[in-house]
């Protein structure tokens, strides 16, 4: 299952995109065999993978693998924040909008799975629609796990925040 990205998000305005963590690879024995415990923080490991750009966007895959010696599942929508040393930039994404009805992932040991983060870049954008800023680090929150992840990144970002 591929995400497509289409829209052009500022920090500030509708924040970053909450998109679902999508394994990588066919249904596994685990998923089939029934229901696996909730995934926890300590299950999970989570990583930079592939950054690219494209039309003023930038785009960063981030891989999540279950560390664990067994199976579990998430509902695995990802939300984002990015930070610099002073502390959060711009609003952080929103909520999961499928929080009803939204289809259980089921991780088995070392299978991983990915989200992809997408934000403009400040380059070519107006610059009265956009106030450039350095980001040191993303902070990633996977919706029903018990802990948050941060991952360094050296990125400049917009934010319509003043």
């Amino acid at each position: 299952m591929n995400i497509q990205l289409s829209a052009r998000v500022l920090l500030g305005t509708a924040a970053l995109l909450v998109v679902p963590l999508v394994p990588i690879g066919a249904t596994t024995a685990a998923a089939a065999a029934g229901p696996a415990a909730s995934c926890t923080g300590a299950d999970l490991h989570a990583s930079k993978g592939r950054f690219e750009g494209a039309a003023g966007s930038r785009f960063l895959t981030v891989r999540v693998t279950n560390v664990a010696d067994h199976a579990c599942t998430t509902a695995g929508y990802t939300r984002y924040r990015f930070r610099n040393a002073s502390g959060p930039i711009g609003r952080p994404s929103a909520g999961n909008p499928v929080d009803d009805g939204a289809v259980p992932r089921v991780l088995s040991p070392g299978e991983t799975a990915r989200s992809v983060l997408s934000w403009v870049d400040p380059g070519p954008t107006v610059r009265s629609e956009c106030l450039p800023r350095r980001a040191s680090a993303v902070r990633l929150r996977i919706n029903d796990v018990d802990r948050a992840y941060r991952l360094p990144i050296a990125v400049r970002v917009c934010t319509t925040e003043q």
